[in-house]
């Protein structure tokens, strides 16, 4: 029986321009936006088929991200505060790991994926086990470098770094109680209400998404 599907392509898309802080350059950059879209070719006729998604292209290194490093703006101040901001979100992620006393290999593969989508940086297996080990031995220092990094986050940015951390909590399947009690702590640190931890814990159960990725913002 002959396919009546004969084919699908890509078809990149500039959907805008602006400035950012560029998490590799160190720097603030020009940046392309771009959208690619997913196109079906059907008997002749070239169909619209969803969206393989956007990013963002630095003009200076031509490195690419998630639209959540967008949302990051220090200012004259990106190199010291993107430093601490990395810093923080590599312990804090990594904490989440250690909350329940078991590494599992599925929370791992989260942190790498949150860290390296949020900053450009890529966290070998060996760098998330050290930092797991050095937050599970002084668990209170996550909090105190998240309290480094509060001047540069809005309500949104703070909402999603406890995304990131309810993300990891969840990636092994299931919720711990101490590991909610972990966010609700960072949520605490950064002053969000009580009932919006709880909301973000449970969004985190449907999984991780572009629109619930974490990322610095001012």
């Amino acid at each position: 029986m002959p396919s009546i599907l004969f084919g699908a392509a890509s078809s990149p898309e500039r959907v805008g321009r602006g400035e950012f802080d560029c998490p590799e350059c160190l720097a603030r950059r020009r940046y392309r936006r771009t959208r690619v879209a997913r196109r079906l070719r059907l008997l002749g006729a070239v169909l619209p088929a969803g969206s393989y998604g956007e990013h963002v292209e630095c003009e200076g290194c031509h490195s690419t991200f998630r639209l959540e490093v967008l949302a990051y703006d220090a200012g004259g101040q990106t190199p010291l505060a993107m430093g601490e901001y990395q810093r923080a979100l590599r312990r804090i992620l990594s904490l989440m790991v250690a909350a329940d006393g078991v590494v599992r290999e599925p929370e791992i593969r989260t942190v790498q994926e949150i860290f390296e989508a949020v900053t450009g940086k890529v966290l070998s297996r060996d760098d998330v086990l050290a930092e797991v080990r050095d937050a599970a031995q002084a668990p209170m220092s996550a909090a105190r470098f998240l309290a480094r990094v509060l001047g540069y986050l809005n309500e949104n940015g703070k909402e999603q770094i406890l995304r990131g951390a309810a993300l990891v909590s969840r990636s092994d399947g299931e919720l711990h109680a101490r590991e909610a009690e972990v966010v609700q702590c960072f949520g605490g640190v950064l002053h969000v209400a009580r009932e919006r931890v709880e909301r973000i814990l449970e969004e985190a159960g449907d999984g991780w998404t572009a629109d619930s990725s974490p990322g610095p913002s001012n």
